[in-house]
This record gives C-alpha cells, structure tokens and sequence, in this order.
C-alpha cells in the first residue's frame, strides 16, 4: 500500500471548501474529500506545531510523552530506550512500529531541524530536510526534492509518504496575486465587526492587532501592518486565504503526477493540520497562542482505496493521537501498549466506533499555559498562566450559539464547570497517572520554569 500525507501548517478546516467553506481555497483538497472521509471533529490534543507533531508521531498525550511548548521544560520529549536500537517496544514510535511490517516511511520536512526535535525523525526509512530555512521555507524548495524523489519512486507500492508545507504559518510570502482568485469571494465571517477590533487595540501582548509585527511593519504585501478596521481583518484573512490556495496548488500538483503515473487511484491520501490559526478570536490575529477552538480543531481528510466510501463525513471526537493506531491496524503491525490513541479504522469503513468520546481534553503551554475540555456544545478552558493577555482563570463557551467565543458563561453555567473541571481533573488526569511510567505533568514544570525566570528578573 501507498500512502501520501499532506501535512499542512496552521490550517483551518473552516477556511476549506470541504468543510463549508464560501472561497475557492481548496479545489484539489476538495476533491480528495469528495473522494474519501471528512472528519468534522477532529482535534490535536496539545498546541501548537511541536506539541502536536509528537502526539501523532509518538501516539501519546503531551502531558504524558513531554512536549506541552515549543521550547524550555515543555520540550523534553520522554521515551524509554533500550541500550542499543531504539525505544522500549511499548512505546515505539509510530515510524518505527511500521517499518516492522515492511511499511517504507519517507519524509520532506525540516520541522524536526525547526524545533530541534530529532525524535520526530525515527524510524523514517528516509527523512529530508530540503534546507536549513526552519519553517521558512517556500512550497517549491520542499517540491524541489520531493519531485526528484517521486520520479524514481512514485510507482513504489510500499511507501508512506510525508509532505510538510509551511507556507499556510505566518508569514505569507507568495505572491500577492494568488489572492486575485478572491475578488468575487467577499470574506463571510461576520466577527470581528468593527466594534469588536476597536476593543482589541487595547490588547497587549504578541500577535494582537496593534502587534502584528515587531516594527509594526508587514513585511508582505498579503498582510497588513496591524489590524485597525475590518478592512486590515479582511486583508489578513484574505492573505491567510491565498496561502491556502498557493499550497493545495502545491497538492494539485503532486496529485497530478502521481495521475501521471498511473498510480493515484491505487494510492491513500491524508490531508491534515497540526492545529489552526485565530483570526480574531480573543483578539488574537493570524497566530496560535491560547486552547482555543480554532487552534485545535484541525482538518483530517482520508481517501483510501478499497476502503473508504466517498463523499462521506464522521462526526466522532477524535483526537490526533488516534491516527497512529490507525494506522498501525490499517498496516497490520501491533499497536504499543502505552500509546493513548483509538483507532478510528472502524469509521473509515463505515463502521461504528470502538469508542465513542463525549468530550475530549487538550493543552497549550507556549504562549499561555491552559488546558481545555471540550464537549459536544461547550468549550471549557482553564488559564494557569495568561501571559498577560485578558484571560479570566475558568472560561466556558456555549459553542453551538458562540463559535468566536466572545461571551464567558463560566458563571451562568456553573453545573458545566464542574462538570468539565472535574473531569479533566478527576478522571482524566487520573487515568493518565494511572499508566505506566508517569513522569508528572509537564504543566507544572513550565509554570515552574516561568515562575523562576520572572524571579531571575
């Protein structure tokens, strides 16, 4: 089997056609869609990139496998390793657990040289790094080698082939014209209004609309220098929108030579995100700083031949976690015993699911430190570090009536609260103490981390 994962920085399932979406951002994606599953609850259980990108690749939560953050105590990834070749089998990485079944992973990224995370990086029979950019890299210098590659190797029948692309993550560097496509699509979101970003000027902090920029300059003609009117709101999503369009061109392209080839029929395509951007959302503009809905909710779109039935759509809650067993029982190679994830392949046939979630959790630890609950209506959110921007320290959304979470109902719906507090306190972290080998909760070593660095000055 052949499989092609088109990884996708900071993309947002909402700004897809697939998934409702009013501007042609996405015709190759869309098509793969009609062509596959479309998951509409899927989340990443840690924000943001590196956080993220170990869930899947090491099959377990952050606050089990270490990385909460992108740097200091809440990037020490944690794995148990025999003296010689490689991790403990039970909590193998999920390269490594495939290549046992002559599964051959190969990938095109330089996300592990972004984050000095060589852990991401084990068990690819092949891993690129294109350049030494570090996520500044540009669609074509990924599709520079991944072509070469492809004309040796795309008619391999064995290959997982990962494809990270960076251009959707700030800043948006291709040219402004990839946003002409646009000019008969006005943008829909109704909020921000202009009442709401005159609000956020008084937001301090990284990524707010006065603070787009270190110099309050864009260095980029799709993004303005801050957001001051609804006019800059629909300039920078306009601009979020042509990156978009510039990498599923990108897709397009790989789609067609594997067409070419006379092989894309006979190949399974994923497409997916590590989490989303906010565009607005508690102030914060084209960055990823808080739990918030619109940065763990991410896209995942599966097409798999023999498999799959197209043009369909599942509704489970299912973290990202949950793709390495999938994976793994779709490969047929063992799943490790210390992985948290489910397998979804019972929804990829048709089938119900092995385990129907009714509220899931997640955490973000580098910008401010919160970790979330979500259920099928509301989104609870717990601050322990804010980083000075205006969170309260329990925060619950009516997500069904409020989707830009502008309105705390924390304290009209105490009986939520508790709810959602005690279950990620009580039952959820709990049972993952319960498991072999707790290390602790890595949150407590970043508040400590910060604590100690605001004594220092």
């Amino acid at each position: 089997m052949r499989i092609v994962i088109f990884d996708i920085d900071c993309l947002r399932p909402d700004h897809l056609g697939c998934y409702g979406y009013n501007r042609p951002t996405s015709p190759n994606i869309d098509t793969v869609a009609k062509q596959g599953v479309v998951f509409d609850r899927y989340y990443c259980a840690d924000s943001p990139c590196l956080p993220s990108r170990m869930n899947w690749s090491s099959g377990r939560f952050g606050v089990r496998n270490g990385v909460v953050s992108n740097v200091g105590c809440g990037a020490k990834f944690y794995i148990r390793t025999r003296n010689y070749g490689g991790p403990q089998p039970d909590n193998e990485m999920l390269m490594r657990r495939l290549r046992t079944v002559n599964a051959y992973p190969v990938s095109f990224s330089n996300f592990a040289d972004r984050h000095n995370m060589f852990w991401f990086e084990c068990g690819w029979a092949e891993f690129h790094t294109p350049n030494l950019k570090a996520g500044g890299e540009i669609a074509p210098e990924i599709h520079e080698p991944l072509m070469r590659w492809l004309k040796h190797s795309a008619e391999r029948d064995d290959y997982i082939l990962h494809i990270n692309y960076w251009d959707t993550h700030r800043v948006y560097k291709m040219d402004a014209s990839w946003a002409d496509r646009f000019k008969d699509y006005p943008v829909t979101q109704p909020w921000p209004d202009e009442e709401a970003i005159r609000r956020h000027q008084e937001i301090k902090g990284p990524f707010t609309a006065q603070a787009q920029f270190k110099d309050g300059k864009s260095p980029v003609p799709l993004m303005p220098d801050a957001i001051r009117s609804r006019k800059d709101f629909e300039h920078v999503v306009t601009g979020y929108d042509a990156a978009i369009a510039y990498v599923d061109h990108h897709v397009g392209m790989v789609l067609n030579y594997l067409a070419d080839r006379g092989v894309l029929d006979e190949t399974a395509i994923i497409v997916t995100s590590d989490h989303g951007d906010a565009f607005g959302e508690h102030g914060i503009y084209s960055d990823h700083v808080n739990a918030d809905e619109c940065i763990h909710h991410i896209p995942l779109i599966v097409k798999w031949p023999g498999l799959t039935k197209p043009g369909t759509r599942c509704d489970s809650m299912l973290y990202n976690i949950d793709l390495s067993p999938t994976l793994c029982e779709l490969f047929g190679a063992q799943i490790p015993e210390d992985w948290d994830g489910v397998s979804f392949a019972p929804q990829l046939r048709g089938e119900p699911p092995r385990k129907e979630r009714e509220r899931l959790v997640w955490g973000h630890a580098l910008y401010t430190v919160q970790r979330a609950v979500r259920t099928k209506t509301h989104l609870f959110i717990q601050t322990f570090d804010s980083m000075g921007y205006p969170h309260e320290e329990i925060e619950l959304y009516d997500m069904t009536k409020d989707p830009y979470q502008t309105r705390n109902i924390a304290r009209d719906r105490e009986d939520i609260v508790c709810e959602c507090k005690d279950y990620w306190i009580n039952q959820w972290l709990e049972e993952q103490r319960s498991k072999p080998h707790w290390q602790g909760d890595p949150f407590e070593a970043v508040l400590a981390e910060r604590k100690a660095a605001k004594e220092h000055t």
